[in-house]
């Protein structure tokens, strides 16, 4: 049997094969689950307008059977569990492929060791804030952060020290027919699951091309080795780190062009911020040093008539097992509270 245990904290602890994960994980939360969902896509991304019904009601079915089949056994344990409708999990799921959220993000060199500062900007701040520690049999056990029941994340760390997150990044191109093709939060935990090295999330992305782009950060605390990959949905490019740190908002660096006299955008205003203040100070006292440059006024997202606002961050250090996650303000970094996540697999 599989063991699903969900603590005061916002811990939810998942072991077991795929199905059993889900069903265990949709029991736990039966009693609040469908309000949470509501919450979440009724009360919030259709009174916000962010989501078409229509697409939403006739899309999610087959995007949830063009998922890998882990995830697959997963929801559909879960529906077992909580007794919600399978058509209902795929909705919610599905609505966050409809959503281009702005996130901020940087990995710094300090002493010999990989730190991240992470800022996840979204909508409906008071629904995020959990951590869930999975283990899928026969696959790596991963640490991953957002909202509550969450199968699928854009921010995790795997047993093997590999860190991922991804921000949103606007393209152009499509999928190529020919392949598989994943949206980025579903990348991310099947990375986190199957990846133990930066090569090997390379090699994942040679496989598998992206519904929508994103700029991925790995960062392997095994060797302290960082890259952001900046991806379309059919190619990517890698960005390696310059003087000891690497920076990525919702823009490419590669491609992107500033032209003089024109304003720039609001991805690279937080760009730039971070940039100034990484230059201004590097980061010595941790974690309070990079926490203090999230919670900055330029940095964090503060939209209050859109209720969109950094709705959790992380600070972690991969490499000696450090983990803090911020969550419960509007903005989270700076009026949420801090909390240091103990490392899962400590042999």
């Amino acid at each position: 049997m599989g063991i699903a245990t969900v603590n005061n904290n916002r811990i939810c602890r998942l072991k077991g094969t795929p199905r059993e994960i889900g069903f265990n994980h949709g029991r736990a939360l039966k009693d609040v689950f469908e309000e949470y969902i509501y919450l979440y896509v009724e009360d919030g991304l259709q009174v916000l307008n962010l989501i078409d019904v229509e697409k939403l009601q006739c899309g999610a079915l087959p995007w949830l059977r063009k998922l890998p089949l882990r995830f697959q056994e997963e929801i559909e344990g879960m529906s077992d569990g909580s007794g919600i409708p399978l058509e209902r999990l795929a909705q919610w799921w599905f609505s966050e492929s409809c959503l281009l959220k702005n996130c901020s993000a940087f990995v710094c060199e300090i002493d010999g060791k990989a730190w991240v500062g992470r800022n996840n900007d979204a909508w409906l701040p008071d629904l995020w804030g959990y951590t869930i520690i999975r283990e899928v049999e026969g696959r790596l056990p991963t640490m991953t952060f957002g909202l509550q029941g969450d199968v699928f994340t854009a921010t995790g760390v795997n047993k093997e020290r590999l860190w991922l997150h991804a921000n949103a990044l606007p393209i152009s191109d499509a999928p190529a027919p020919e392949k598989p093709h994943l949206d980025f939060y579903v990348f991310i935990p099947e990375a986190l699951e199957t990846c133990s090295t930066i090569s090997d999330v390379e090699n994942l992305l040679n496989t598998v091309d992206r519904i929508g782009g994103m700029n991925l950060f790995v960062v392997d605390g095994k060797t302290n080795e960082f890259v952001v990959f900046e991806c379309t949905c059919s190619s990517y490019t890698r960005r390696d780190p310059s003087h000891g740190r690497i920076i990525a908002t919702n823009h490419s660096c590669l491609t992107n062009e500033r032209i003089g006299g024109k304003a720039p955008s609001a991805s690279e205003r937080r760009f730039d911020r971070i940039e100034t203040l990484l230059e201004r100070e590097f980061p010595s006292y941790l974690p309070d040093d990079l926490i203090r440059i999230l919670t900055d006024k330029d940095v964090e997202q503060r939209r209050e008539a859109e209720n969109f606002w950094t709705v959790f961050a992380n600070v972690a250090c991969p490499s000696l097992g450090l983990t803090w996650h911020a969550y419960g303000g509007r903005p989270a970094a700076s009026l949420g509270t801090w909390h240091k996540i103990d490392w899962p697999w400590y042999q």
